[in-house]
């Protein structure tokens, strides 16, 4: 089988504030849930949360970057499915569907920045 990915993936927790798109725009009066990756790459991540969020499902995502001015990455992801991890915890699958490629660019260079560091230490 073919590998499908073009980005590596990093396991990585990073914070998460999202909320669902209803039509065509997440309501603003509702508070942004909030969460933490367990794996991210430049297409998409893989979300830790206590709840089934179903396929297909459109997020508004703002991802805050572990870097020295606390990035926060603006996208859109729509869920492609999820794993029941045991009972009050489930894995959200989320490929990214609108984000601007300097948000990709800083992304994937932040990643493999941690990328580098995560070999460094392993290596001591």
């Amino acid at each position: 089988m073919q590998e499908r990915r073009k980005f590596f993936r990093l396991k990585k927790r990073l914070k998460v504030e999202f909320k669902i798109i209803i039509e065509k725009f997440a309501s603003t009066v509702v508070p942004p849930n909030i969460s933490y990756t367990d794996t991210i790459s430049g297409n998409g991540l893989v979300l830790l949360y206590s709840k089934i969020i179903d396929k297909g499902t459109k997020l508004e995502m703002s991802i805050e970057l572990q870097d020295e001015s606390k990035t926060k990455i603006e996208l859109a992801g729509e869920v492609i499915g999820y794993n029941k991890i045991d009972e009050n915890q489930y894995e959200i699958k989320i490929k990214f569907i609108d984000i601007d490629e300097k948000y990709r660019d800083k992304l994937v260079g932040y990643l493999l920045k941690e990328s580098v560091k995560n070999k460094k230490k392993k290596n001591e």
